[in-house]
């Protein structure tokens, strides 16, 4: 009778030494984080939620930025995508930080977080 051990390393190919890998195999059951998510852009959702809720200070006109770095502006999607990191940091974060008076309903910050996560940049 063989022993189990053998039958185990078997099925899985031996040590990674045995099969020439590096490292174990990568477990295929992930779920992709976008899977399901409705489809975003900056006509949809981006420039809407960003006039609403940035633009009083991060847009090129804004008439007192209230000491919003001048070259944070969010009047374009490509502008608004090239900030996309910092802004998932500042206003989808738990907690926001941006808007600094709030006013951002959960699900308008979940549905920034699919539009800059799951979207194609600059659209």
């Amino acid at each position: 009778m063989i022993p189990s051990s053998l039958l185990l390393l078997a099925c899985v190919g031996g040590s990674p030494e045995d099969t020439g890998r590096d490292s174990a195999p990568t477990p295929t059951t992930a779920t992709d984080p976008c899977e399901g998510v409705p489809a975003l852009s900056w006509e949809s959702f981006g420039h809407g939620f960003l006039l609403s809720h940035c633009d009083g200070c991060h847009a090129a006109e804004a008439p007192n930025r209230y000491d919003a770095p001048e070259d944070v502006v969010f009047d374009t999607p490509e502008q608004a995508w090239a900030w996309a990191e910092r802004i998932l940091a500042r206003a989808a974060a738990d907690p926001p930080s941006m808007p600094p008076n709030g006013g951002v309903s959960e699900d308008d910050r979940t549905r920034l977080s699919w539009w800059l996560t799951c979207g194609v940049p600059g659209t």
